[in-house]
């Protein structure tokens, strides 16, 4: 189980799908990496859910063409899954368009899933802006 792997996989796919470059049906097995629980703290302050992000990918494909996301210093902060425990993972992710930037800090929290991609589910996900 890697959560460094997956934290960059998972972001590359939705730089792919902003930009309009991944296909339309691919937004299936993205959101079949997050447990049905998920939830998401974005850097707004706003809680969200599954649901409302498949309604936000929905909406979203094509709408940032251009941008570039880079993950900055990804790291493991916790790795209980010899136990059946959670992983908890950081990182700095960074978006560039031809027009805007910005920055956020993020604190992602896995669930074990053996027959996941790296073995995880996203369970949850705070992310705070970098200012």
């Amino acid at each position: 189980m890697n959560a460094v792997d997956e934290v960059v996989l998972h972001h590359r796919f939705i730089e792919s799908w902003l930009r309009g470059e991944a296909e339309p049906s691919a937004v299936a097995s993205f959101l079949g990496r997050h447990a049905p629980d998920f939830t998401w703290y974005d850097p707004d302050g706003a809680v969200k859910t599954l649901p409302d992000l498949a309604a936000m990918m929905e909406a979203a494909h094509g709408a940032s063409p251009g941008l570039v996301l880079e993950i900055r210093e990804p790291r493991v902060l916790l790795d209980e899954t010899r136990g059946g425990g959670m992983v908890v993972a950081a990182y700095e992710e960074h978006q560039r368009t031809p027009v805007s930037s910005d920055a956020r800090r993020a604190v992602a929290v896995f669930a074990p899933a053996p027959g996941a991609r790296n073995g995880l589910l996203w369970r949850a996900l705070h992310e705070v802006w970098i200012v």
